[in-house]
């Protein structure tokens, strides 16, 4: 896979329910552009450690292109820090594979995407 681009997204909200967290963030992300991004994370296990998630996100490039996006992906929590790997589904035909770490204490989400098909 050929990575698109590396990422550092800023958490600007974090919503907690019972059963899951919504995480609300944006960056800027290679061709993407501007991405705003909403991950909700879904617990698996009782003690909170694993789960899945699901999620949107949207993009606006330099040139005004708008993109959607659905993700979906896996996560795991070790201590302060949540991993990540899923894949996105782009209303411009792009599928792409992200792997990202969460850090709780800095409220940053940092990895990269990569295209599935190349």
């Amino acid at each position: 896979m050929n990575k698109i681009s590396d990422f550092s997204f800023q958490i600007s909200t974090i919503s907690v329910d019972a059963d899951s967290t919504t995480l609300n963030m944006e960056a800027q992300v290679g061709k993407y552009g501007n991405v705003y991004l909403s991950i909700t994370l879904l617990s698996s296990s009782s003690d909170r450690d694993t789960g899945t998630y699901i999620g949107e996100a949207r993009t606006i490039t330099a040139e005004g292109e708008m993109i959607a996006a659905s993700l979906q992906g896996l996560w795991k929590r070790e201590g302060t820090l949540i991993h990540a790997k899923g894949l996105d589904n782009a209303s411009n035909g792009d599928q792409n594979f992200a792997e990202a770490t969460f850090d709780l204490i800095q409220k940053t989400w940092v990895g990269a995407v990569y295209d599935v098909w190349s």
